[in-house]
């Protein structure tokens, strides 16, 4: 997916890599394991509502065992039962708790996700609406069917009524169509998603303050994630303005909305497209230069980490035992 869209320019994009500035590299690499050390941070204060001796490395491990499996598999269906498995298997912790964990964890995310993307979106919108109608729509695009869907899980969790209406109506106009083939277990699931999220907004309001370290965390994190295009520019010698920093933020935050829904592993291919269609302006050899080390630190990084991470932490476990 890389290749493609790179295209004819793939010799041009290989040679400018090949001059990367070792200094903004070695920034990249450090923001990006900061990332994932607040991941775990986030991790580790919401377990430590039940287990009091939870650790920040377990929070980092358990976070990377997550985006190893989460990136290697479809709609990243994988990374959660990873983290499940683990935080029993490793850390003691039953697959009740570490489910509760997660999901509070989703919860501050994507409360995080969708206020952060709002503001950026207003502060820079006189940018984002001078691109034309392709930029904006893909903006408004990404960020509606992010907001539906957060709003439509928030309102099923706060009113059973409205739960049951999505339940009984929604769902089973769909379960006419082959998107939905099996309307009872459907059903189930749904009804059992909202009954754990309402569970887990009731702990969260009365721990007001361990939701607001998370919502810290998380803006952190997305800060991170969201300005490795402009470091990556930084990187290759692009001359990028700090005036532009902004926009760089909103244009990643456009990428990770539409990334969500894209049902490929690690979203592969979509992301690379949206990166180039957005980030046009810095030329085609720029371009697909950059989205080469954005790419790579954005998601592959990670993977290494993880892959690394998932098997020190194996061996140990047998070295434990």
């Amino acid at each position: 997916s890389l290749y493609l869209s790179v295209g004819s320019e793939v010799s041009t994009v290989f040679k400018t890599i090949t001059t990367a500035h070792p200094f903004w590299l070695f920034i990249l690499c450090f923001i990006m394991f900061m990332y994932y050390v607040f991941d775990g941070l986030a991790t580790m204060i919401f377990a430590r509502l039940y287990k009091k001796d939870f650790t920040l490395k377990e929070g980092f491990v358990n976070g990377l065992v997550g985006t190893l499996f989460s990136g290697l598999t479809p709609s990243s269906s994988g990374g959660q039962f990873a983290q499940v498995f683990r935080s029993e298997d490793n850390q003691g912790i039953s697959p009740a708790i570490s489910t509760s964990i997660l999901l509070m964890c989703f919860i501050s995310y994507q409360i995080v996700i969708m206020g952060f993307t709002a503001v950026i979106m207003i502060v820079d919108s006189a940018y984002f609406l001078d691109k034309g109608v392709g930029v904006s729509s893909m903006a408004a695009v990404g960020f509606l069917i992010n907001a539906v869907v957060t709003l439509l899980l928030f309102a099923g969790a706060k009113s059973k009524k409205f739960q049951n209406f999505i339940v009984d109506k929604i769902v089973y106009l769909l379960s006419k169509t082959p998107l939905i083939k099996d309307y009872e277990s459907t059903c189930f699931r749904i009804q059992n998603y909202f009954g754990e999220f309402r569970e887990q907004m009731k702990v969260l309001q009365k721990n007001k303050k361990a939701l607001l370290q998370t919502v810290l965390c998380n803006i952190v994190k997305l800060t991170i994630i969201y300005s490795t295009p402009f470091f990556s520019c930084l990187a290759l010698g692009i001359k990028v303005p700090v005036s532009l920093f902004v926009q760089f933020l909103g244009l990643a935050s456009i990428i990770n909305l539409i990334n969500t829904f894209l049902p490929i592993p690690g979203a592969s291919g979509g992301s690379e497209g949206c990166y180039m269609i957005l980030f046009c302006f810095l030329g085609r050899a720029n371009a697909s230069s950059s989205m080469f080390l954005w790419r790579f630190f954005s998601f592959y990084f990670g993977l290494i980490l993880g892959m690394i991470t998932f098997i020190v932490a194996k061996d140990t476990k047998r070295k434990d035992d």
